[in-house]
């Protein structure tokens, strides 16, 4: 009696651990397919920049520099600019191109970006210009702690390197 108890929990166990493995799958594939982000979601690797200056045939790009696995660039790319987005008639930033900086966590790594795109903090949108084979920063958004601060900066960023005019906003 008690061996086919066992043996019907066992089973009603696993077809418990079958079915939340599945609705697992199932709810991350529609999140996956789900994008959040206002910016270009094509992605370079931060060894890859002269890529977009090839795919823009421009002598300025626009590049967002992000780690997926840190919640300040995922609070900056899916908040404060789509709230910006939706200020401005749901504008999308088409030429802003994210810079994925992997293993940021190494110091080597993290020092070398930033004398690269000369910034102090980590995320950031810079503004840059290709001169010859070097670059030059023109401006940047450099994220903070202080939310209100980083919205009112990163509109005036935008507003200063033309992504939408005044008259488009609400």
């Amino acid at each position: 009696m008690i061996k086919k108890i066992l043996k019907t929990g066992v089973f009603f166990l696993v077809i418990f651990a079958l079915l939340l493995g599945a609705s697992y799958l199932i709810s991350q594939s529609r999140l996956h397919r789900y994008s959040n982000t206002v910016v270009n979601s094509e992605t370079f690797s931060y060894r890859k920049i002269d890529a977009i200056f090839e795919k823009t045939n421009s002598d300025t790009i626009y590049v967002f520099l992000y780690d997926k696995d840190s919640e300040d660039c995922v609070y900056l790319d899916e908040v404060i600019l789509k709230q910006i987005s939706y200020e401005h008639n749901g504008i999308l930033f088409e030429d802003i191109y994210k810079v994925i900086y992997e293993n940021s966590y190494r110091s080597y790594i993290a020092q070398m970006i930033k004398n690269t795109y000369q910034i102090e903090t980590f995320p950031a949108i810079v503004a840059i210009q290709k001169k010859d084979d070097t670059y030059e920063k023109l401006d940047s958004f450099e994220y903070t702690s202080d939310q209100k601060k980083n919205k009112k900066e990163l509109n005036a960023f935008l507003e200063r390197n033309h992504f939408f005019d005044i008259s488009q906003k609400d």
